[in-house]
């Protein structure tokens, strides 16, 4: 990696990382309560809207540092029926602007991603709003609906 380079991405890390911040203590969240350890992070914060808590994360990614704010909306169990529960999620993807569903082992999550590059206050202020309130409106009506468990299970944590 080039010097020059480096420092590119040096200094969109650093101005990602207020951005970040001055969102979140924008919607009621301030960065020191809400920072957390992520070892796959570059940093990461967490915070909770209704029953669903939202992982906003900063990620090395080959060509630029990315931002994904990614909530955990259910933990399934034996009893949920996978094949429905994932057609339904699939439907809904097609409702959603700037998220989507998609599962991880045991995990339903929402999520959004992009490039910080060209990334303004706006943009991470309208992902986190998306995000956290797309996850808080669905995780009670999919566990209802499916069974399960809202966020994560308290056996897996």
């Amino acid at each position: 990696m080039t010097s020059l380079f480096a420092n590119q991405r040096e200094s969109n890390l650093s101005s990602t990382v207020q951005l970040v911040e001055a969102a979140l203590a924008e919607i009621g969240h301030p960065a020191p309560k809400s920072r957390v350890k992520d070892a796959t992070a570059l940093h990461a914060w967490e915070i909770p809207k209704g029953s669903a808590v939202t992982r906003v994360v900063l990620l090395n990614r080959a060509e630029f540092t990315h931002i994904r704010v990614c909530a955990i909306v259910m933990t399934l169990d034996p009893k949920v029926d996978r094949p429905a529960l994932h057609q339904h999620l699939l439907e809904l993807n097609g409702e959603l602007c700037g998220a989507a569903f998609a599962t991880e082992g045991d995990e339903v999550l929402l999520l959004g991603e992009r490039s910080t590059l060209d990334l303004d206050r706006s943009e991470v202020l309208e992902l986190i709003r998306r995000v956290t309130t797309y996850a808080d409106d669905h995780d009670d009506v999919l566990v209802a609906r499916f069974g399960g468990s809202i966020g994560v299970s308290t056996a897996a944590t």
